[in-house]
């Protein structure tokens, strides 16, 4: 099977293997995709700076993140129900990260128990957890992350309210309602797609049930929206008390929050707007990165979470000080074109269009990015960001 050239190659062949309904589920965002789509163009606007007759052999794109030393500089982000996608979805990406020498952040709503996705990628696994009503389900949750031997908690800050995506709406994509006609005559002309999921493992919350069974799809719903608007910080304070490993919070889109995970003791800070899915009257995830950056001042690490399609946007990220990326989509679209091979190959793209962006901008490591990579007009643009980034 020959594979795609890149990452856009791998989104059209997923959207012709997946029925309408199942793919606006994966590429959908929140009212007008505002965010969703700025995410994308506000990275690609980006310009790095070409420098010549610089020695580039030896490039290195290893690094080190919350104490982890990684191949890569790109991570695969906590993605919920992903069985919808692929019967073997989150084993095959905890596999493929492995392969690839970084990590996999399994979901708070997986279809598979933390347990087996940790033990299918030893290493290659942290594990997000959502700070639900219910305390005992959320120390449930580092229960089993703990057991799991997972060395890094990721707490999912930007679910405390539902977000309104249309996309869904207008196809009936609800769990607890009928698809749309158009929707399942759709499907029909999936017939793989249909198969897998007719005749598939049966779709669950890997790690939640009711008195010891399974939920059924209403219920699914049902937990999934269960929403915690009385969050604060506190609760982060308790889980920190609570949690042994590093302490990551992914959400964080303004230099105040940065702030105030800092001084409750949080490693990590993800600035991520949930790849455009939740609340679409702010700006992209790049726009956010430099004020981020200042705020936190080197006392925790960044990494970002949202818009990255190509190995420069990788190049572009470290130059404004992140320690690293995530993908998404990305890493779903290999998914659906072709299981753990897919998923290597998107990781492969995005590794080598890394090394080269890098060999472009006079550089060998990662270490040696600054904002003196960017454009004059895009340092110009970022002007909080202008540093050379330490990581050990």
């Amino acid at each position: 099977m020959s594979l795609p050239v890149n990452i856009d190659d791998f989104r059209r062949a997923t959207r012709r293997r997946l029925p309408r309904i199942v793919f606006d589920f994966l590429e959908g965002g929140a009212l007008d995709e505002i965010t969703l789509r700025s995410n994308i163009t506000d990275l690609a606007a980006l310009r790095l700076r070409q420098s010549v007759m610089s020695d580039v052999s030896g490039i290195d794109l290893s690094t080190t993140v919350l104490g982890q030393t990684l191949r890569t500089p790109v991570l695969i982000s906590p993605m919920g129900l992903l069985s919808l996608f692929h019967r073997d979805a989150d084993v095959a990406l905890a596999r493929a990260a492995r392969a690839a020498g970084t990590v996999f952040v399994h979901s708070a709503w997986s279809g598979a128990p933390l347990q087996k996705v940790a033990a299918a990628a030893p290493g290659a696994v942290w594990c997000q957890a959502a700070i639900w009503p219910d305390q005992r389900l959320v120390d449930q949750h580092l229960d089993r992350a703990e057991e799991a031997d997972v060395p890094v908690l990721v707490l999912a800050g930007d679910v405390a309210v539902s977000s309104k995506r249309e996309r869904d709406l207008r196809n009936g994509f609800t769990m607890q309602a009928r698809p749309a006609l158009r929707g399942v005559l759709n499907a029909a002309t999936k017939p793989r797609w249909v198969a897998n999921f007719l005749f598939g493992p049966k779709i669950t919350f890997g790690d939640q049930s009711i008195d010891g069974r399974a939920m059924n799809i209403r219920e699914m719903g049902e937990f999934m929206e269960t929403e915690n608007d009385a969050v604060t910080w506190d609760d982060v304070i308790r889980i920190r008390k609570r949690w042994r490993g590093k302490l990551a919070v992914k959400g964080v889109m303004t230099a105040q929050d940065a702030r105030r995970a800092v001084d409750v003791g949080v490693d990590a800070i993800f600035v991520s707007n949930h790849g455009g899915r939740q609340f679409d009257a702010q700006p992209s995830t790049v726009s956010a990165l430099p004020e981020i950056v200042q705020a936190v001042d080197g006392q925790a690490e960044v990494l970002v979470d949202g818009g990255i399609r190509r190995g420069s946007d990788i190049v572009k990220v470290r130059a404004l000080g992140a320690t690293a990326g995530l993908i998404g989509r990305p890493a779903v679209y290999g998914l659906v074109h072709s299981g753990e091979a897919g998923v290597t190959a998107v990781l492969d793209i995005l590794r080598d269009e890394t090394a080269t962006a890098l060999a472009f901008t006079g550089n060998i490591t990662l270490n040696a990015l600054s904002t003196s990579a960017l454009a004059p007009g895009t340092n110009d643009a970022y002007p909080r960001a202008r540093h050379t980034l330490q990581t050990p």
